[in-house]
C-alpha cells in the first residue's frame, strides 16, 4: 500500500516542483552572495549595492587584520544572467 502511494504521488510532487517558477536572480534563483577572494582583494557577487557587501569585506580583511576600502561596482555575467558585484581592496 505504502509503495503504491509513493509511486502514485511521487511524480506528481516532482512535476508540481518542476512547475513552480522561481525568482529573478543569479545562480538560479538563489539569494547567496559568492565571495571570491584574491590575496589583498575580495569580489562579492549578487549584492544590490557596497552597503550589502561591506560585511562580507570586512570579515574577511579582518582576518588579514586589514581594513576594507570599496573600489567599484559593476556588472558581471554569469551563463546569460548578470548581476551586480562589489570590489573592496584590504589596506
Amino acid at each position: 500500500m505504502r509503495l503504491t502511494l509513493a509511486l502514485l504521488f511521487g511524480p506528481i510532487a516532482i512535476c508540481l516542483g518542476a512547475c513552480s517558477q522561481g525568482q529573478d536572480n543569479l545562480f538560479l534563483s538563489s539569494r547567496e552572495q559568492r565571495i571570491y577572494a584574491n590575496g589583498l582583494s575580495i569580489d562579492v557577487t549578487n549584492v544590490e549595492n557596497e552597503a550589502a557587501a561591506r560585511p562580507f569585506a570586512k570579515q574577511y580583511c579582518n582576518g588579514l587584520g586589514k581594513t576594507a576600502h570599496f573600489q567599484k561596482m559593476e556588472l558581471v555575467g554569469y551563463h546569460h544572467v548578470a548581476t551586480m558585484s562589489a570590489t573592496f581592496v584590504c589596506d
